[in-house]
């Protein structure tokens, strides 16, 4: 029986499989075949090109609807002096902290055209948000944030008598109903930029996991206009979010972290209890809100031991293509080919290679 004019190679192959790799979440960009060193640079440029859009359109629509509610002198007044806008006004509240919440859609748009894949990787090294782990953070957060400010109160209480009475600023009620659906969103976007994009972009080129934590610091901090000693509070909490990220393998106690913290502190101004424009701090702020940090960092990493919360992602190389007998690789080692036999089997050709890659691969 004549052969076949196009024969595959032997399927047999007994070489060893390739060593799985086991990946932090700051190196899950190698769990793509895909990656290239290159790609986070593109992805930030779509990035800030989807959110540009999004913002301008937002912005519009906002303007638009602000006017439509308190007429044309409202949007004039801000334009004419927009360093005094009062962030307690509920309308420039929800300006400031929903525009920060597109940023969502446009990282996840960019990672969706640049990867890795699969998206949820930005999450957590299981593809996905893992909701057990972030309610219980949460619930741990509430604790500490609690009984921490219940302390600063006993020792204001101590200290300077008895405090003002509560003086809920006006459209209280619409402030509490964006504290609770948008400010949560806020700050998911703000650890999935600089917690998850960040964190895997330094990641993807430097091995060491303090590399990756550090590096972002500064960028996330210096997004805050506070003096010095709040700028402290802010860059302690951005190493606190980073090494929770990096040692659970994912973003659910850093948004739990940066939730309740954001939460409490909008609250405070919306019973005018704090001024929230107020750009001063002191040490001994600082000294609470890193002790309330810090122990919450401990809870939550005991929290994810106990609960067998995945911390790594294992992936296994894709295993090398399989050659025909006697052919060279089509395309560089080992991508594999169909192989011409020539003469008699395939009249009119030389043995050599088939006219396009097809490489084969074990079952």
């Amino acid at each position: 029986m004549r052969a076949a004019p196009w024969s595959p190679g032997p399927l047999d192959d007994h070489r060893p499989e390739p060593a799985p790799r086991v990946l932090p979440y700051h190196r899950l960009a190698h769990a793509d075949p895909e990656h290239r060193w290159w790609k986070p640079l593109v992805e930030l440029l779509l990035f800030g090109a989807f959110y540009l859009v999004l913002t301008v359109v937002f912005g519009i629509v906002w303007a638009v609807g602000l006017m439509a509610v308190r007429g044309e002198e409202a949007m004039d007044d801000l334009v004419l002096d927009a360093t005094a806008l009062d962030i307690m006004d509920p309308a420039i509240f929800f300006m400031l902290f929903f525009s920060l919440v597109l940023m969502i859609p446009a990282l996840l748009a960019a990672r969706a055209i640049m990867g890795p894949r699969p998206i949820g990787l930005l999450l957590s090294v299981t593809g996905r948000l893992r909701w057990g782990f972030l309610a219980r953070c949460l619930l741990v957060a509430l604790a500490i944030y609690a009984l921490g400010h219940a302390a600063a109160l006993l020792l204001e209480l101590a200290m300077l008598g008895t405090p003002p009475p509560p003086r809920p600023v006006a459209g209280f009620w619409w402030l509490i109903a964006m504290i609770v659906l948008v400010v949560p969103l806020q700050c998911a976007a703000e650890e999935l930029v600089f917690r998850g994009y960040l964190l895997q972009t330094v990641g993807r080129w430097l091995r060491r996991p303090v590399f990756a934590i550090l590096l972002p610091v500064p960028l996330f901090t210096f997004g805050h206009l506070y003096d010095a000693w709040g700028l402290l509070a802010v860059a302690v909490m951005a190493v606190v979010a980073g090494w929770l990220t990096w040692r659970t393998g994912g973003l659910e106690a850093a948004i739990a972290l940066h939730v309740v913290n954001n939460v409490v502190a909008t609250l405070f101004g919306a019973f005018g209890l704090a001024d929230p424009d107020a750009q001063e701090s002191t040490g001994l702020a600082l000294a609470l809100s890193a002790a309330m940090q810090v122990l919450f960092a401990w809870l939550a990493v005991r929290s994810a031991r106990k609960h067998g919360v995945e911390v790594t992602r294992t992936v296994r190389p894709p295993r090398p293509a399989v050659l025909g007998p006697g052919a060279p690789a089509w395309g560089g080692p080992g991508a594999g080919a169909w192989v011409c036999p020539g003469p008699p089997a395939c009249p009119g050709h030389w043995a050599g290679q088939a006219p396009g890659p097809v490489p084969q691969r074990l079952p």
